[in-house]
């Protein structure tokens, strides 16, 4: 699965996520600020989740594009959260639409992902099928 596109939005879906991470800890977007060793745990997991999979996609692991999509498909969920989160909570609208955007547009991104991945799929299947009945 050595695709360089599919890893490289992995990259971006986990910057995102962190930043994002980041804002959602700021006191102007929560009204409270919030303590940094949750910012610090849920970072570190994060890191930890997409690093593994991303050294597995990069060594040609065949299933490390199913490992990949489930931590994506997680964080993505947590993207959800933080609209939800938003539009619950008592911040000046500019920051929940800021915020709501920042997070849609990540999901996009995350999408975008899913289409490589599913185009990377057929590809190799392909492969994997023309091999088989070529014999």
């Amino acid at each position: 699965m050595r695709d360089r596109n599919v890893i490289a939005w992995a990259v971006v879906s986990l910057v995102g996520f962190l930043v994002i991470n980041f804002l959602m800890t700021q006191s102007f977007v929560q009204g409270s600020a919030a303590q940094s060793g949750e910012l610090m745990k849920s970072s570190l997991i994060a890191i930890g989740l997409y690093a593994v999979t991303i050294v597995l996609a990069a060594m040609d692991w065949k299933p490390s594009f199913y490992l990949m999509g489930l931590v994506i498909a997680l964080y993505t969920l947590g993207l959800i959260g933080v609209i939800v989160n938003m539009w619950n909570s008592h911040t000046t609208i500019e920051i929940r639409l800021l915020m709501s955007a920042l997070s849609l547009a990540l999901m996009a991104g995350n999408g975008y992902w899913l289409v490589l991945a599913l185009r990377l799929r057929k590809r190799e299947r392909d492969k994997r099928d023309r091999q088989r009945f070529s014999k």
